[in-house]
Order: structure tokens, then sequence, then C-alpha cells
């Protein structure tokens, strides 16, 4: 599968899921957006929206972990270095997409 780009986002290294951002015209907050790859239609389909993007990691690491790849982690510590990993490349994707949030680099 090539995994194609969202709009106004990134994809996650290692995942299916992309994360995107975008502005809500009615209440100017940031909606995050939790995408995963349809192999089949080879496009992303919205998985959820939130407007904590810390909540959107939380739900992407859930996906991720029961989803993806459930079967090759077999200890605790194990899931943690999953989730680690994870948070960490979503924190990147954060900070790219909207630096005021988590307190990235300026645009």
């Amino acid at each position: 599968m090539i995994p194609l780009d969202p709009k106004a986002g990134a994809y996650i290294f290692g995942t299916r899921f992309a994360i995107s951002c975008q502005q809500n015209s009615d209440t100017d907050k940031i909606e995050w957006r939790l995408l995963e790859a349809n192999a089949s239609s080879r496009c992303y389909e919205m998985v959820c929206l939130h407007t904590d993007p810390v909540r959107l990691v939380m739900d992407l690491i859930s996906h991720h972990t029961l989803r993806t790849h459930a079967n090759d982690i077999r200890t605790l510590d194990h899931y943690r270095e999953t989730v680690d990993i994870l948070s960490r490349r979503c924190e990147t994707v954060i900070n790219l997409l909207d630096p005021d949030k988590l307190g990235g680099a300026r645009r």
C-alpha cells in the first residue's frame, strides 16, 4: 500500500494513521482529525475528531495497538515502548501543525 498524504496533515510513520488539523470557522477552535488509511479504497477515512490533541493521541495509540500490532506486543515493557515511540511521533506532528498547542517552534 502506498500511503496517500492527508490534506493539511502528516502521516505517522510506522502506522496506518495520519493526523490533520483545521480551524473550525464557527468556533475558531482547531479541530484535530485522526485518519486511517483504507487500503482497498486507497484513501484516508476519519476515525475521530477532537479539539484536544492529547485525546487524539490517546485514540491513535489505542487503535494502533489493538488493530495493527496487537499480536506483536507480548509484554508490558514492549507496550510501554510502543506508547512512548508513538506519543513522541505524534508530538512532533502536532508541533509541526500547530506550534502554539504544545510549545513547539514558531512558524
